[in-house]
C-alpha cells in the first residue's frame, strides 16, 4: 500500500560521476566504515566479518539500489544473508571484497550469534525448501474461485449473484496476492528468474499491482523496517501518520527523493484517521493501481535512472490485467450491476490492506537507519518493528503468511507453509534471550484495536502541531 503524496519535489541531482578507484585498505574498524562511507561515491558495507565496496553494484542490483544505500556504511550481514540463497553467499561476493573488519565480533552479542546459527540449522532442516504440493492444491484453489467469478458473471442475470462474483473476485486478488508475495521474496522455485516470471503473472496480469514497484518498495521494507524516513510501506501522508514525527517538521523519503506532504489537508487528514482508516482501505486499492502504472512507464517521483526488470512485460502484463477486468465487468447485463461487481470486488481485496499495514502500524518508528552494532542490530531492529496476529490453523488460508510477520521478517525466503514451524522455533529461541525486545502478539481483533489506539494517540498530536505549522507560516509569511 502506498498513499504517500510528496507535494514538494527535490531536484535530481546531477548524475554522479563514475567513482574514483579508492585504494584498498587491508583492516577497517566499524568507525572507519561509517565515517568514510558515502553511498554515491564509496559505498562500503560490512557483512560477516569483511567489508566490501558495492558503489559500482548498486546501479545493477536486483534487489534495487534503495536497499543497498540505505546500508551504507553499515553491518548488513543479516540483511544479506536472510535475501540472499547460498550460490550468492558463497561466491557472490568475491569482486566486491575490499578490506577486512578489524572489530568483527566485539559488537556483536550472544542473541545475534545464535540467530545466525539457528538460521544455518533450520536451512538444513529443509525449513527453506518448498512442498510444491502445498502450491498446487493452492493454485487449484485460485483457478477454482475465478472460474466461479466468470460462471457468475456470464451465467446469471440476478444482481445478488452479480454482488457475490464480485466479491469473490476481491477475495480471490487477496489470496492472489499472497502468492505474488512469496514469489517476490523468490520463496516458491527460489530461482529468481523464475519466480519473476510467474510473479509477472500473478502480481501484474492477475492482481494489477504491478511486481516491479512492488518489489521495489517492499525490499527496503524489509530493510529499513518503520524508519519514518526510509520505509515506504509507513510513509502515507497527507493521509495517514503513524508517528508524531511526521507533523513535527517535513520529513525528506529517501524512496521517493521529495519531501513528504506537511499542509493543512496532512493535518486535517490525520486528525481523523482512526475514523477514516477502514474506508481508505477499502478503496486503497486504486491508488496501488496507479502507482503501478506510474513505475512501469517510469513517471512521476520513478522517472529516474534504475533498474526495472522486464519493462516491456511489466507494461503487457499490467495491460492484459485492464484488458480481462474492463471486459469481464462489460459482460453484465446492466450499469447497476457492473458498478456494484466492481466497488464490491474491491472493497473486498480492502482486507488486503489492512493485513498488510496491520503488523507495523502499530509498532515503534525511528529515524535514519539502524544496524551499528547488535543493541540495533537487525534481531532487534524487526522485532522491534513488527507484530504477528495470532489465529487458529485452520484460518492460516486467510491471512496468507501475514500474520507471521516477525518470523517472516526474520528470515523472508521461508515458504509460508513453514512459518508455523520456524514460529515455535523462534518462540523458545526468544525465552533463551529475554534481553531481546518484546515478540508481540495479537489476536486479529485486539491487534485491530491495538493499531487503532496508535493512529488515535498520534491524531491527537495533529492539532498541537498544526498550530505550530500555522504560526510558522505566518512568521514565514
Amino acid at each position: 500500500m502506498c498513499l504517500s503524496s510528496a507535494t514538494t519535489v527535490v531536484s535530481k541531482p546531477d548524475a554522479a560521476e563514475e567513482p574514483a578507484l579508492v585504494a584498498k585498505a587491508s583492516s577497517m574498524t566499524r568507525e572507519e566504515v561509517r565515517m568514510r562511507a558515502h553511498p554515491d561515491t564509496f559505498l562500503l558495507i560490512i557483512i560477516g566479518e569483511r567489508i566490501y565496496d558495492c558503489t559500482r553494484w548498486q546501479a545493477h542490483h536486483p534487489g534495487g539500489a534503495l536497499t543497498i544505500r540505505a546500508l551504507c556504511g553499515k553491518d548488513a550481514t543479516e540483511p544479506f544473508n536472510t535475501t540472499h540463497p547460498a550460490f550468492v553467499k558463497k561466491g557472490g561476493l568475491k569482486g566486491f571484497y575490499y578490506a577486512e573488519l578489524k572489530d568483527g565480533k566485539t559488537a556483536i552479542d550472544k542473541a545475534t550469534i545464535a540467530y545466525r546459527e539457528l538460521t544455518v540449522q533450520m536451512e538444513d532442516a529443509g525449513l527453506f525448501e518448498t512442498d510444491y504440493t502445498y502450491y498446487y492444491f493452492l493454485w487449484a484453489r485460485l483457478a477454482l474461485m475465478f472460474s466461479c467469478v466468470v460462471a457468475g458473471v456470464t451465467l446469471s442475470d440476478k444482481l445478488w449473484v452479480h454482488a457475490l462474483s464480485g466479491a469473490m473476485l476481491g477475495l480471490f486478488w487477496q489470496q492472489t496476492a499472497f502468492v505474488g508475495h512469496d514469489l517476490g521474496h523468490n520463496g516458491i522455485s527460489h530461482d529468481r528468474k523464475i519466480d519473476s516470471i510467474m510473479g509477472l503473472f500473478f502480481g501484474n496480469f492477475c492482481t494489477g499491482i504491478g511486481i516491479g514497484w512492488w518489489k521495489r518498495g517492499h525490499n527496503v521494507h524489509h530493510i529499513v523496517t518503520n524508519s519514518v524516513d526510509y520505509d515506504p510501506d509507513i510513509q502515507h501522508l497527507p493521509v495517514f501518520a503513524v508517528s508524531p514525527r511526521f507533523l513535527e517538521s517535513p520529513i525528506f523519503s529517501t524512496w521517493y527523493n521529495a519531501t513528504l506532504a506537511l499542509n493543512k489537508s496532512a493535518f486535517f487528514f490525520v486528525g481523523i484517521q482512526h475514523w477514516i482508516y477502514y474506508p481508505v482501505m477499502a478503496f486503497a486499492r486504486f491508488n496501488l493501481y496507479v502507482q503501478s502504472l506510474l513505475h512501469a512507464f517510469g513517471l512521476g517521483a520513478y522517472d529516474i535512472k534504475e533498474k526495472v526488470y522486464r519493462r516491456d512485460l511489466q507494461i503487457a502484463t499490467l495491460a492484459g490485467f485492464w484488458t480481462w477486468l474492463v471486459l469481464l465487468t462489460l459482460a453484465l447485463p446492466t450499469w447497476t450491476s457492473r458498478v456494484v461487481f466492481f466497488i464490491l470486488a474491491h472493497n473486498v481485496a480492502g482486507i488486503l490492506h489492512v493485513q498488510i499495514t496491520l503488523s507495523h502500524f502499530a509498532m515503534p518508528s525511528y529515524e535514519g537507519v539502524t544496524y551499528d552494532d547488535s543493541a540495533n542490530g537487525f534481531l532487534f531492529t524487526q522485532m522491534a518493528g513488527s507484530m504477528d496476529v495470532d489465529c487458529p490453523l485452520w484460518m492460516d488460508w486467510f491471512h496468507g503468511g501475514l500474520h507471521l510477520q516477525v518470523v517472516h521478517h526474520l528470515w523472508p525466503r521461508i515458504p509460508r507453509h513453514n512459518l508455523r514451524k520456524v514460529q515455535k522455533i523462534f518462540i523458545s529461541f526468544c525465552k533463551e534471550y529475554p534481553h531481546l525486545p518484546k515478540y508481540h502478539r495479537y489476536g486479529f481483533v485486539e491487534a485491530n484495536c491495538v493499531m487503532l489506539h496508535k493512529l488515535k494517540e498520534t491524531a491527537k498530536t495533529a492539532t498541537s502541531f498544526s498550530e505550530l505549522f500555522e504560526d510558522s507560516i505566518n512568521m514565514s509569511g
